[in-house]
């Protein structure tokens, strides 16, 4: 038991520390976390008052718009996440690039999971939340195996389900630890920074894009250490992971 945690605790280190290089080496990686971010509220608020006039169908065409550009923000950092591990180096084309790489994968597994969050919603609560809870836990592993595998959808989510049953308990401890980061970042973002904004201080803008950035930062940060974290324990054995860590890779 004291070897696996060791070995376990190395694997994390090796994440977290090639995770803060690459994220150095690759600071337009933020780009697209920012985008995630912001990217869909801006979307909106420049959309909606141009559909207004169509009432019902307007809100219905502002709604399906905000899915496709949530989506395509996504597929960018998912996409660019996975050239900065696979390549090490990120440009600009990528970026451009990247809005389109995975949109039709994002789509399709958020269509999916709408789907069974609609069909639990309709269910006693304590079923419904069980559906969601699983969901939320089998499916962890899906913006991985968009970009490091290339499954389609039906595969994507039962490869997700099978590496989550096989390794959960070293999957899930350092991403508690990055969302407990993100939320950490959050929380006084987006309630202090608007408070501050809508009160008439000027320096309540400056905080709210500064927590925004930082937000960025970390997301950028918690993608590379996910995807890292995800070769490292599906392109080796405990024993082969053990071993490095005894010789100090």
């Amino acid at each position: 038991m004291t070897a696996w945690l060791l070995d376990t605790l190395a694997t994390y280190g090796r994440a977290l520390g090639q995770g803060a290089r690459l994220l150095v080496g690759n600071l337009m990686l933020v780009v697209p976390a920012l985008a995630c971010l912001v990217g869909p509220f801006l979307g909106i608020m420049i959309l909606a008052p141009l559909v207004a006039v169509f009432g019902t169908l307007g809100g219905v065409v502002v709604g399906v718009l905000g899915v496709l550009l949530e989506s395509a923000c996504w597929s960018a950092l998912l996409a660019c996440t996975g050239e900065v591990i696979r390549s090490h180096r990120l440009v600009l084309q990528d970026v451009r690039a990247g809005f389109v790489a995975y949109l039709g994968d994002v789509v399709n597994v958020r269509f999916v999971i709408w789907i069974i969050t609609f069909v639990a919603a309709g269910l006693p609560g304590p079923v419904g939340v069980m559906i969601g809870l699983a969901t939320v836990t089998f499916f962890n592993a899906v913006p991985e195996l968009i970009y490091l595998g290339r499954y389609g959808t039906a595969d994507l989510l039962a490869a997700s389900y099978r590496f989550i049953g096989e390794r959960w308990i070293e999957w899930f401890p350092m991403n508690a630890l990055l969302l407990g980061l993100l939320i950490a970042v959050a929380a006084p973002t987006l309630v202090a920074g608007p408070l501050a904004v809508a009160a008439g201080q000027l320096r309540g803008g400056f905080v709210l894009a500064l927590g925004v950035l930082v937000l960025a930062i970390l997301l950028a940060f918690a993608m590379l250490v996910r995807g890292l974290l995800f070769l490292e324990l599906t392109q080796s054995s405990r024993r082969a992971r053990a071993f490095r860590s005894a010789a100090g890779g």
